[in-house]
């Protein structure tokens, strides 16, 4: 596991078992946290994902990083909307770069985020909804401020989200809020679950994960 520095986002890899046109994987880490984080997915994830997890941009402590500043204390201004917009414009430009650079499939590309990472990974998924076909959001929640809410070609998109019942951080009212928001933008194909656990992701939560991870890759690659 080696921290690649050459494109414009430090990020990690695990190459794809086939090496050849390969499925992009985008992990994206919450606030405090690093690439490492949920690295481990690897282990269970389907082989011709080219998987690449990537390393925040703003240090906030060793080994500790951010995407955007957050103020805990004001919910009404809990996101730097002007560094998360910069944020996704920046995933959005390496996502095209790593397709080039790897030679990754242009479509479809899978994008995870945990905590800032899925509210960013909302986000991404609706700007580039072109390439990015799954979304897994877990303990986020959808930004509409992030993103132009006029683009209705979202009918393709597919989104597994999930939250934790006792989440402190980040409320579940805050996540229904955005369900509500891809129910009226036609969202046909929508996983969402809450679980018996706060901000973190607990084993009922990650064996759900998996097994509608490789649903969907089956899925996709009968059609």
């Amino acid at each position: 596991m080696l921290l690649k520095n050459q494109l414009s986002i430090k990020h990690i890899i695990k190459k794809s078992v086939n090496g050849n046109k390969n499925t992009l994987f985008l992990m994206i880490h919450g606030y405090g946290s690093n690439e490492k984080d949920l690295f481990f997915l690897k282990k269970d994830l389907p082989e011709d994902f080219f998987i690449i997890s990537i390393q925040g941009l703003y240090s906030i402590g060793v080994d500790k990083y951010s995407w955007y500043d957050i103020n805990f204390n004001n919910e009404k201004k809990f996101i730097n909307i002007i560094q998360a917009k910069k944020t996704v414009e920046k995933i959005s430009f390496f996502i095209h770069e790593a397709i080039k650079e790897y030679q990754l499939k242009k479509n479809p590309v899978w994008i995870c985020g945990f905590s800032q990472g899925a509210i960013l990974s909302y986000a991404i998924a609706l700007k580039n909804s072109d390439k990015i076909k799954k979304v897994i959001a877990l303990s986020g929640y959808l930004e509409n401020s992030l993103f132009s809410t006029d683009n209705n070609s979202f009918n393709d998109l597919e989104f597994f989200v999930s939250h934790g019942k006792h989440d402190t951080i980040i409320p579940i009212n805050w996540v229904k809020k955005g369900l509500k928001f891809l129910k009226q933008k036609k969202i046909l194909s929508l996983f969402y679950k809450e679980y018996e656990s706060g901000h973190t992701l607990n084993n009922l939560n990650y064996q759900d994960l998996i097994n509608w991870i490789k649903e969907k890759h089956i899925y996709s690659n009968i059609n």
